[in-house]
């Protein structure tokens, strides 16, 4: 574990400092609020995305949709896109049946260091097979992220997606973006890896 790291995971342990604690809920990196959208099957609505700590070992992405009312496609997928220097994005099936195995793939960032979008592009594989878990909870699907994985020196964006997706043997073509947890914002907030982390540990229980 490298001094970054652990400094950080100390600070988790021992209390953040009051900065940390009296910090503005502008940008909380802690939820992503998502308004409720009717014209969308429950499965594929996102409601929130809630960021987590877990222990010291990882962030925890909890991508929560409405109840489904119909049963999920083959095609759909709950998509988590994390940007950090290129833009990493992590797919678990909507329908439990298929599995929680999570699809890794990756692009890189537009000029200006936004992700671009992704309705009808193709995704190539990522780096990381292995490295990224997804469990399942009621309404949604959880993705934990290695803290040993995370770029500490670069800044850190994240977004939720619901998506109709075809996997090939080395890419996945997105053919429709259902929902995004940000949508209606232009960009992303991008933030300092440790003030991030230290904001997630003042307010764990």
């Amino acid at each position: 574990m490298n001094k970054v790291l652990a400094s950080v995971v100390a600070a988790c342990f021992l209390g953040a400092p009051a900065q940390f604690l009296a910090m503005s809920n502008y940008d909380d990196p802690r939820v992503v609020l998502s308004y409720m959208d009717r014209s969308l099957a429950g499965a594929r609505d996102i409601l929130r995305l809630n960021t987590s700590v877990e222990g010291d070992t990882h962030l925890v992405f909890e991508i929560k949709t409405r109840a489904p009312e119909q049963p999920p496609e083959a095609g759909d997928y709950v998509l988590l896109q994390l940007s950090q220097g290129r833009a990493v994005q992590l797919l678990v099936p909507i329908d439990p049946a298929l599995g929680d195995a999570v699809l890794d793939y990756q692009r890189d960032l537009a000029p200006g260091g936004e992700a671009p979008g992704l309705a009808g592009s193709v995704l190539k594989p990522g780096s990381g097979r292995g490295v990224f878990t997804a469990r399942r909870v009621p309404r949604g699907i959880e993705f934990l992220v290695p803290l040993a994985w995370v770029d500490f020196g670069e800044k850190i964006s994240f977004d939720a997606f619901t998506v109709k997706g075809q996997p090939t043997p080395t890419t996945f073509q997105v053919e429709a973006v259902y929902d995004q947890a940000g949508k209606g914002q232009k960009t992303r907030p991008r933030h300092s890896p440790i003030t991030l982390l230290n904001k997630l540990c003042a307010t764990r229980k």
